[in-house]
């Protein structure tokens, strides 16, 4: 049965943040790879199955937002991208033309979790 469980690459520099959303998305059955920036987010999509990556904005060195725009020209752009932040207000274009990946920060996780299931269910 645990084969059948999707698997989420969460990045975020705050590490508690991704323990928490560890917490609440393996308790709706996913699993869950936390990593602290973009360069071991690399590693892991090259090295595991990834069904999603959520990921924070405001990273230190390379930004959620110049990773999602890497992820959708590169080999992995079948992979759903959601993005993160608690600075909602002036950031790039990218979120004015992608607002349905979008979540704001505090995430209230049963409607975080609704949209990646959603998310997930398209696939």
């Amino acid at each position: 049965m645990s084969n059948d469980l999707k698997t989420i690459l969460y990045i975020d520099d705050d590490y508690q943040a991704g323990v928490l959303a560890k917490v609440f998305l393996e308790r709706a059955r996913m699993n869950v790879e936390i990593v602290l920036n973009t360069r071991e987010a690399r590693k892991v999509l090259a090295d595991k199955k990834i069904d999603l990556v959520i990921t924070d904005i405001g990273l230190p060195g390379e930004t959620g937002t110049q990773f999602y725009e890497w992820m959708v020209e590169s080999e992995y752009k079948e992979i759903p991208v959601i993005l993160v932040s608690a600075h909602a207000m002036g950031f790039s274009t990218v979120l004015t033309e992608h607002r349905d990946i979008f979540f704001e920060k505090p995430i209230f996780f049963p409607s975080f979790i609704e949209k990646i299931k959603k998310i997930l269910g398209d696939h």
